[in-house]
């Protein structure tokens, strides 16, 4: 054989068979072409909450603009848009939120927001911060969920018939997603084999190396994590059984085997009001087929807060008080159509979020969140090293949000006032 062969020889070029897609391509705003595959995944790579969000501020924004007049491009439309936001009653940091996104758009739209305006428009943001912080009526700042400690899970846990299908996965719910310091996704969006139960050798106070019980979490994915590259939690089993995850993951497994499930797929699952389990059971189903069994975010968040009425440590509106609350949004819209002016208009809506914003301050709120929230505090006020704490929460320790959940505050033992002598 000789080196010719082995080359094609020169001529005319191979006729290449065309494939038609099934899906046409995307024609992009700047008339450059894409596959509709590669427009799908830029799309779904942002989280569908921050999608959403966007959108409906983007919504706001252009629904304002016909509103009142102003082209979305124009100079100075984002700013006078933000202005009106704080008319209304919106916090800070909402029109911070909106600030973000209309920034972000604007770009995108090849018309960003130009220096001068950007300047402009933190100072209008930084007017309302100043507007909360000297009204009387309202509490500065965002409304936050409140923390529940080790002592309030148990409360909570307690209301729980752990006897029952429904109160061993609550249970599971309720312990894991405190012990791993979770946001609501994080539990919702466990695999089976995500979890394992293992045993660890650790050293005593007196040097002694004893076994304990541990459970090892693999977080795929979490809002912190948007690259895939996955975090690992290890909880080691607390010595009171009826806070410890590990039991109580291992009743539910036990539900699972009972119910012919302990089957690759989604760790929590879903339960009726009949008793069925995962995919059998009635109901609206997740969107991701793959995860049809298993249960939501929201549901993660229902099980907190009913477990948190339960126990009373938040209120249950009763019903005079949720008619209450709907005359009030009811009559506040009415006035605004009758406002003669714009600006009226604004003052009414303004009133009526301060008094909604002073109603829900004046309770306390407890959410899934309240659990991420509760975790770390304790760490912290055990005496654990920032580090630690931020390695387990998924944290960075340059990162504001853990920063903001941290109490900066002087331990009693530790206060400045103790030490001058007049202390009892």
């Amino acid at each position: 054989m000789t080196s010719t062969e082995l080359v094609t020889s020169a001529g005319a070029a191979p006729a290449v068979r065309r494939r038609r897609r099934a899906e046409p391509d995307i024609v992009t705003a700047a008339g450059e072409r894409l596959s509709a595959s590669a427009a799908r995944k830029l799309t779904n790579a942002v989280p569908r909450n921050s999608r959403n969000a966007r959108a409906s501020r983007w919504h706001s924004y252009a629904l304002w603009c016909a509103t009142y007049d102003w082209a979305e491009d124009e100079p100075n439309a984002v700013l006078s848009y933000l202005s009106d936001l704080g008319d209304r009653g919106h916090p800070a940091t909402s029109i911070e939120a909106h600030f973000s996104t209309l920034r972000a758009m604007r770009a995108i739209q090849g018309v960003p927001l130009s220096e001068p305006e950007i300047k402009a428009c933190r100072l209008v943001i930084r007017h309302r911060a100043g507007e909360e912080a000297d009204d009387p009526l309202v509490e500065p700042g965002p409304l936050q969920a409140d923390p529940v400690d080790l002592d309030e899970l148990r409360l909570m846990v307690r209301t729980l018939d752990r006897t029952t299908v429904r109160g061993k996965r609550d249970a599971a719910v309720l312990l894991i997603a405190w012990w791993m310091a979770a946001r609501a996704s994080e539990p919702a969006r466990l695999n089976l084999h995500d979890v394992k139960i293992t045993t660890v050798k650790i050293e005593d106070e007196d040097g002694r190396k004893k076994t304990c019980q541990a459970l090892i979490i693999k977080i795929r994915r979490s809002k912190a994590d948007q690259a895939a590259r996955g975090q690992e939690v290890r909880i080691l089993a607390p010595a009171d059984q009826e806070l410890c995850p590990i039991h109580a993951l291992r009743e539910w497994l036990d539900v699972l085997a009972d119910d012919g499930q302990l089957t690759p797929g989604p760790l929590l699952r879903r339960i009726d009001r009949h008793g069925n389990i995962g995919a059998k059971a009635a109901g609206r189903r997740p969107k991701d087929d793959r995860r049809r069994g298993g249960i939501t975010a929201d549901t993660v968040n229902d099980i907190v807060k009913a477990a948190a009425r339960a126990t009373e440590l938040t209120p249950t509106p009763t019903p005079h008080e949720l008619a209450a609350a709907a005359q009030a949004k009811e009559e506040a819209h009415a006035a605004v159509e009758a406002a003669p002016t714009a600006e009226e208009a604004d003052a009414v809506l303004k009133a009526w979020r301060t008094a909604r914003r002073a109603a829900r301050a004046a309770v306390r709120r407890i959410t899934a969140h309240s659990f991420r929230r509760g975790w770390i505090q304790q760490a912290l006020a055990a005496g654990n090293p920032p580090e630690t704490v931020a390695l387990h929460s998924r944290h960075s320790l340059r990162s504001s949000a853990f920063d903001a959940y941290r109490r900066k505050k002087v331990p009693w033992r530790e206060n400045p006032t103790r030490f001058l002598g007049l202390a009892a």
